[in-house]
């Protein structure tokens, strides 16, 4: 009778282990998908890094180069003013890809020189990890 008990005991806990371990593995799997979801959401949402192969690439209006291009001239600005009250530090967060303006460094071209309503063509050139170095928008 005993080895009867014990034989319905294992069977009950073996179900029980069987039955949590699908339960973590759906678990797990879905929060794996949603993860990657989110990711493909997030690179998707920026425009400057988004690829769309067989088609034309879209373009960008002067509006945000000009939003991008004061944003690169305070972030400098804001490098050199520290650099002024302390010892530089270097920083894998604070790499800028190099930003050309139909055919001129931002950093060196006036706000007026970019066209407000007009649409650019972006040209984003990658090293091979995948990083940003270069873009170049170009007048269409």
């Amino acid at each position: 009778m005993s080895s009867n008990i014990e034989k319905l005991l294992y069977i009950g806990l073996a179900v029980l282990l069987l039955g949590i371990a699908f339960t973590f593995f759906f678990s797990c799997y879905n929060s794996y998908r949603d993860y990657i979801a989110r990711s493909n959401l997030i690179i998707n949402e920026d425009r400057t890094t988004s690829v769309f192969e067989g088609e034309e690439k879209p373009g960008i209006k002067g509006a945000e180069i000009i939003h991008q291009v004061l944003e690169l001239k305070r972030q400098e600005r804001n490098s050199e003013l520290l650099g002024l009250y302390s010892e530089p530090i270097v920083s894998p967060h604070q790499y800028h890809a190099q930003m050309w303006i139909s055919g001129r460094n931002a950093t060196g071209i006036e706000i007026s020189d970019i066209e407000y309503h007009s649409f650019y063509s972006v040209n984003v050139e990658k090293d091979c990890s995948g990083q940003i170095i270069k873009i170049q928008y170009t007048l269409r």
